[in-house]
């Protein structure tokens, strides 16, 4: 279901991400990682798993319609229990109040919601932690996916506070065997922002792995259309730093695939 070129690349046991860990995925304007939750998604789910998606950029549909071009039956899988789909975009904030709800038995309809829209900030998150444990709870080596944490700086929430809640989803899912998986932007632009910043390297420094994603130096270019740096975060354990290799690879995104290849090699080789 996942993308060979990188499974092979990230060579993690049975293609699935390792529990008790924290991956997080670094992207940019110019190089959106979308396409990599979709690769994680489908290997979990494919391993007889769990996974909880917490949607902070997209709803339901978007990620089903994508998932369905790699084969990927995500609205099987959510009736099974298998996926769980958590809004965390449409009732966030104050600002949404009054945004209306789905019906309740439509097949888009998210599993759970955020909704902060009746809630003072300052008790938001953990309103949200409480909703995101109960899913997690009790389910076999879960993933849970947040896309994407930087939502909730834009939102408004402090970056305190904001760390505080990802950390504590860390150690949630360390407690039940999981693994949290975290995308976040971290562009360039971001360092002249001191607080976005700060931000950035806060969730840094809880990953055992970091996967960047970012546009080429040199441009737009044909059969490239970006590179993925595979990096030991400060938290890797001596066993998976043997097992994982930091490298750099470029890749292209197909229709339903995506090809990962070492750089210098040509696409029309592989």
């Amino acid at each position: 279901m996942g993308y060979a070129t990188l499974d092979a690349a990230l060579a993690f046991p049975k293609n699935v991400p390792p529990m008790r860990q924290h991956i997080v995925i670094t992207d940019t304007v110019k190089s959106d990682a979308n396409f990599l939750i979709h690769h994680f998604v489908g290997n979990q789910l494919k391993g007889d798993r769990h996974v909880v998606l917490v949607g902070m950029a997209q709803i339901f549909n978007h990620y089903f319609l994508i998932s369905r071009k790699l084969g990927i039956n995500l609205q099987s899988y959510k009736q099974s229990g298998r996926f769980c789909f958590i809004d965390g975009l449409t009732h966030l904030t104050s600002y949404t109040d009054g945004t209306p709800y789905p019906p309740a038995r439509a097949p888009t309809s998210p599993a759970d919601t955020l909704n902060g829209s009746k809630i003072p900030q300052n008790a938001c998150l953990r309103t949200f932690y409480d909703v995101i444990k109960r899913h997690v709870t009790d389910k076999q080596h879960p993933l849970l996916i947040i896309d994407d944490a930087s939502i909730f700086m834009l939102s408004g929430f402090g970056i305190g506070p904001v760390s505080m809640f990802i950390n504590k989803l860390r150690v949630l899912m360390e407690s039940v065997d999981g693994t949290l998986m975290t995308i976040i932007h971290a562009d360039e632009e971001g360092t002249e922002d001191p607080e976005q910043d700060a931000f950035v390297k806060s969730v840094l420094s809880t990953a055992h792995l970091v996967l960047q994603v970012q546009a080429l130096g040199s441009g737009l270019a044909r059969d490239v259309h970006g590179q993925l740096s595979i990096i030991h975060g400060p938290k890797c354990l001596p066993q998976a730093a043997n097992q994982i290799i930091p490298q750099s690879l470029h890749y292209r995104i197909l229709d339903n695939n995506a090809h990962f290849f070492a750089k210098g090699i040509s696409q029309g080789v592989l």
